[in-house]
């Protein structure tokens, strides 16, 4: 016995104390994050559940705002529990985020750091921890007064999460009598909001109190239920007894107006609230069983391969109401666009291989060529990106790499077939974007490209027409396949195309391509927009050694990754649209550009790109839209979160790892880094066939289905057929 305890001592573990659980990133623990350690604001946080989402609000401990249940939405609404102590007569406000807005932003209200001290000044609760979890908020407070000498003391604990099969928000709330009397309390719901709108009905979306528990407009309603059974005009009545300890359970449901109120008082609450904690855990576990699983001693690393995969899937809708059964969103935007959906297509192709093969097919039944923005009910603007066939190409690259299914070509989608509309497009290229010269060129619209806000980028733009070079080189091998006559006509077109591009656009003394204007005059534009070009395989080594060469530090790296604007380009420098025009990065680019470097032999770049990328994990619990390149930032108009950001996975896993698919083999050609050290990549599945990577010091080896195959030096390669 002495002998036990003495190796429990020596592993750490004291005797009668069980060690510590560790949880792997198919747990929602993995994620958890202080909100204390989190650069985001209330707005930005989100809790997800695969049909709509909420922002639970700092320094509260039961409200929540930012609601989005579509076609339900409510961006300012606010929710809260105040607590009406009977004993004292005293209303201790819960409410905090909203009053300390009011108070910063126009000096109205009462200032929260002078609550529960300064004469005339409220009650308020004292909030102590918060932790963020996926689809999961804990929050902890404390309140300690005396008031004519009675005290009211209690703590508070609550969680809050979101449903997955209904429009509804669930608080667990456990309070605590700290007191040695009885507690009394009435728990008032408070709802504040200025609209209430259900999108495409008919009626004000203007907010009104219609009793204790429920606000509405003329198209939608939200009401407060519980499991307290005793309620009053003021709300929900409860008792405790000294020392004592009780949970209670709420739902806040939004519904159409016309639609039947849920019931106040409900018994089932808990059980809702833990079937949707239940689905959190499933979907997240799901997509770790059926991605690469990495392993190595560097742990941000590992937690930013994660990280970068709970972005995709927070992207990831099942709403009923959307136009698809699955809806890959940009991110929280509701919106379907092939451009940042082609940034993760490797991701979703090993993830969920029919969901990419509907995306495919629903920007073809949607954007017909015309409206690049699909929402979740369908295409309705004329705003068109040049980018659509660019990123169609990658998405159906990347489907066909994990499934060889070209069936793909043949199927139907807004009146003819995927191979039809891939030269419908190739055709659009060359007839209404192309100049007398025979160069792609845009006009003068800067938004059919980018969104760079200064002018110059437009016309003959170098990445639109080397993109369209490397399409038609695919189309010409896809024609190939699918029996068409057209294989050697691409060829020549891509061909001609490049001898253009290279006489009239290549800039020999910066190592560039340059922008041309249709007086003649050609202009630099410093965009790592162009880096996309890294990722075709035609470009000669002089070129693409002279691009490789502007990544560096001061030019285009920055502390956390890449400036998408290089800060020499003292014309198309912006600091307010930082994900395209400079002081910020598109949430996608670093991995793309990370990979990229990776595939063409320029691997000490890519692991830079890479692990500069990285250190985000510290302050973003999931990817943003256009962090600030020089500091862990996401502004408010953007998004704070991006499907984009599983190209950072996409960078591990066929560039550090050095994975390589076609319909014939599958190739192995890693490199290490002294950075990361032994690392491991399992569940690569490949048709069928599931393998893994090691990386030692010098050598890597490759396994299948855990046995053996080849070990080698860095710089050898292994295939192994089909």
């Amino acid at each position: 016995m002495k002998f036990l305890v003495l190796l429990l001592l020596l592993i750490g573990i004291a005797p009668g104390v069980s060690a510590q659980k560790t949880y792997d990133p198919g747990d929602v623990e993995y994620y958890a994050m202080d909100k204390q350690q989190m650069n985001f604001d209330d707005y930005q946080t989100l809790l997800v559940n695969y049909r709509g989402f909420v922002s639970p609000r700092q320094y509260s401990t039961t409200q929540f705002t930012n609601v989005h249940f579509l076609p339900i939405e409510s961006e300012f609404y606010n929710f809260n529990l105040n607590f009406h102590d009977k004993g004292t007569g005293r209303t201790i406000m819960d409410d905090v985020p909203v009053m300390w807005e009011k108070w910063i932003d126009e000096r109205e209200a009462f200032d929260p750091l002078g609550s529960n001290f300064r004469p005339n000044s409220p009650s308020i609760m004292v909030t102590q921890d918060e932790e963020w979890r996926p689809n999961s908020y804990y929050r902890t407070g404390t309140f300690h007064k005396e008031y004519d000498k009675k005290w009211v003391s209690f703590s508070v604990k609550s969680w809050t999460n979101v449903a997955y099969d209904d429009d509804e928000v669930f608080l667990k709330l456990v309070l605590n009598n700290r007191n040695s009397k009885e507690l009394n309390m009435t728990l008032e719901p408070n709802q504040v909001a200025e609209n209430l709108a259900c999108q495409f009905k008919e009626g004000s979306t203007k907010m009104k109190q219609i009793d204790t528990f429920t606000i509405g407009s003329e198209v939608a309603s939200a009401r407060v239920s519980s499991s307290i059974k005793d309620t009053s005009e003021k709300g929900f009545e409860i008792s405790l007894a000294p020392k004592e300890t009780k949970t209670y359970w709420f739902a806040v449901r939004f519904y159409q107006t016309r639609d039947t109120a849920p019931k106040i008082f409900q018994t089932d609450i808990q059980q809702r609230m833990e079937a949707a904690e239940s689905v959190t855990r499933k979907k997240l576990a799901w997509a770790y069983d059926r991605l690469p699983k990495l392993k190595t001693g560097n742990k941000q690393l590992e937690e930013y391969y994660y990280r970068c995969m709970l972005s995709v899937l927070m992207s990831r809708y099942e709403n009923p109401n959307y136009i698809t059964d699955v809806f890959w969103a940009v991110g929280t935007w509701p919106y379907t666009i092939s451009w940042d959906t082609s940034y993760s297509s490797d991701v979703i192709a090993m993830l969920d291989p029919e969901s990419l093969k509907q995306a495919i097919l629903t920007d073809f039944e949607n954007v017909k060529m015309k409206r690049t923005y699909v929402s979740w009910n369908g295409a309705f603007w004329d705003n068109l990106y040049i980018q659509e066939p660019f990123a169609l190409k990658i998405m159906i690259e990347a489907y066909l790499r994990h499934t060889g299914d070209y069936s793909l070509f043949e199927e139907k989608a807004g009146g003819a077939t995927v191979w039809e509309w891939m030269q419908r497009w190739v055709t659009e290229l060359q007839t209404n974007y192309t100049n007398e010269k025979g160069l792609v060129d845009i006009g003068y619209n800067t938004e059919k490209i980018i969104e760079i806000r200064t002018d110059g980028y437009n016309h003959v733009v170098p990445i639109t027409n080397t993109l369209t070079i490397d399409l038609l080189y695919k189309m010409a091998e896809w024609a190939e396949v699918v029996g068409d006559k057209k294989s050697k006509e691409y060829t020549a077109e891509a061909e001609k195309l490049k001898k253009l591009v290279d006489e009239n656009l290549w800039n020999e003394k910066e190592g560039w391509f340059d922008n041309l204007y249709p007086d003649g005059s050609k202009g630099t534009i410093w965009t790592y927009h162009l880096l996309d070009l890294l990722g075709a395989d035609y470009l000669p080594d002089h070129q693409l050694n002279r691009l490789v060469g502007h990544i560096q530090e001061g030019v285009f790296l920055g502390k956390y990754g890449l400036y998408s604007i290089a800060p020499k380009d003292t014309v198309h420098w912006d600091m307010i649209d930082s994900d395209w025009g400079g002081g910020g990065q598109y949430a996608g680019m670093p991995g793309r550009v990370s990979r990229y470097l990776y595939e063409t032999g320029f691997a000490g770049k890519g692991w830079d790109v890479l692990q500069r990328n990285m250190r985000y994990i510290d302050y973003f619990p999931y990817l943003p839209q256009n962090p600030r390149t020089d500091r862990p930032e996401q502004d408010r108009s953007s998004m704070p979160l991006e499907i984009s950001a599983g190209a950072g996975m996409e960078a591990i896993i066929f560039g550090t790892f050095g994975i390589k698919m076609n319909d014939k083999n599958i190739t192995f050609k890693p490199i290490n880094n002294e950075d990361i050290g032994e690392a491991q990549l399992k569940n690569i599945n490949y048709r069928g066939r599931k393998f893994g990577v090691k990386l030692e010091k010098k050598k890597f080896s490759i396994y299948e289905d855990d046995i053996l195959i080849a070990t080698k030096f860095y710089g050898e390669s292994v295939m192994v057929d089909q």
